[in-house]
């Protein structure tokens, strides 16, 4: 499984991360896109930092194709799965496509065997912020995910740089341990020493 990091308050001082797609490499804008709904805000912020972007997510509830940049692959959160064919149409039309599961059930109808049944696509473990939903996404083999440092412990630890980077790597090598098998319970109870 392979992490992401999108925007926050450390972003600055989290580029030299290894092995994590790190805010602007992937691109979310929360606000503009569940709680104003600017879709042309978004796709200005895409056009005008498409060099840098190597992963965004495509606008939430838009059946239709956008004028977006083909260089970048898109995550296509589906909140209902109908909302498969938008990826279909995407995939059909040369871009690059991975299908998001959202963490958060008050944005989706369905349940997550449904959504790894029926996705014939890479899937994005979208906003892991709790060590139950990172286990989940580990359990379900979920292909990407993106990850909130509150994962990583209580608000008082995130702001300590040092604190969060040190996280990210026990977080890196947990991930890199559980890829091809199946995590151990072992792993799991070890994952909760992330938390502390």
């Amino acid at each position: 499984m392979r992490l992401a990091i999108g925007y926050n308050p450390l972003i600055s001082k989290l580029q030299d991360i290894p092995n994590y797609i790190v805010y602007p490499r992937f691109f979310d804008d929360k606000r503009a896109l569940l709680i104003e709904r600017n879709y042309k805000k978004y796709l200005k912020e895409l056009w005008l930092n498409k060099n840098e972007i190597e992963v965004a997510l495509y606008p939430d509830n838009v059946n239709y194709i956008l004028p977006v940049p083909r260089s970048i692959t898109y995550v296509v959160p589906i909140h209902n799965l109908s909302q498969l064919e938008i990826a279909d149409k995407l995939r059909e039309n040369n871009y690059k496509v991975i299908v998001g599961y959202a963490s958060d059930p008050k944005y989706r109808d369905y349940t997550i065997q449904d959504f790894v049944k029926a996705s014939k696509y890479e899937t994005w473990y979208l906003g892991i912020s709790t060590k139950r939903e990172l286990k989940e996404a580990l359990f379900y083999s979920f292909n990407y995910g993106d990850i909130t440092l509150m994962l990583l412990g209580r608000f008082e630890q995130i702001k300590d740089i040092n604190y969060v980077k040190r996280k990210l790597t026990e977080l890196l090598r947990l991930i890199s341990k559980a890829k091809g098998k199946q995590t151990t319970l072992y792993d799991f109870v070890k994952l909760g020493s992330l938390i502390r």
